[in-house]
């Protein structure tokens, strides 16, 4: 898939920024070896995309069938998707890292955050956390491309875990059912 990128690409370049001054940590406070081996997967292929996308390169190209190797052709299409949309749609800069970058940006935390969400089937929570760096139709519209990627990677075996965001474990009522009020 070969992309043309537009005059005012909203996807951070990160151009100005050298190589080496990508892994100081002002850039961010969550470090990618700190997350799960499904994490940095995941934002290893955020990053693949924009990489492609301000190249107009073939996705396949940049990621070198990573997603073959582990059996995600469907993740890679449902990435592509939730990308564009993001793409098309961001009302400010995204800030998708370089793939040298050490450091987890806050927006790849929101993307992590709507997948994981997706994956515990809190869709409503998915579309708000993608709403954080969309406007709510292209979330939206976003949304099923968002629960198509994360249901292939948990069938693959790849379920994220929490830590990164919110965690998405069920909380027990403070009272029991039979005694919480409606207002």
């Amino acid at each position: 898939m070969t992309r043309q990128r537009g005059r005012n690409s909203p996807a951070n370049d990160n151009r100005e920024v050298e190589a080496a001054e990508c892994h100081d940590g002002e850039h961010g406070p969550l470090e990618l070896d700190t997350l799960d081996f499904p994490g940095q997967f995941l934002v290893w292929a955020l990053r693949a995309w924009v990489q492609a996308f301000k190249s107009s390169d073939s996705f396949d190209a940049v990621t070198q069938h990573g997603f073959t190797r582990f059996g995600l052709q469907a993740s890679a299409l449902a990435l592509d998707g939730a990308m564009t949309v993001l793409a098309a749609s961001a009302s400010r800069p995204i800030d998708i890292r370089c793939l040298h970058c050490r450091y987890l940006s806050p927006d790849e935390a929101i993307l992590l955050e709507a997948v994981a969400a997706a994956q515990a089937e809190h869709h409503f929570m998915a579309t708000v956390a993608l709403r954080k760096i969309m406007p709510g139709t292209a979330a939206r519209i976003a949304l099923p491309h968002v629960v198509d990627l994360a249901r292939d990677l948990a069938r693959a075996g790849m379920r994220l875990a929490a830590g990164h965001g919110t965690d998405w474990t069920p909380e027990e009522p403070a009272t029991p059912p039979a005694r919480q009020w409606l207002h």
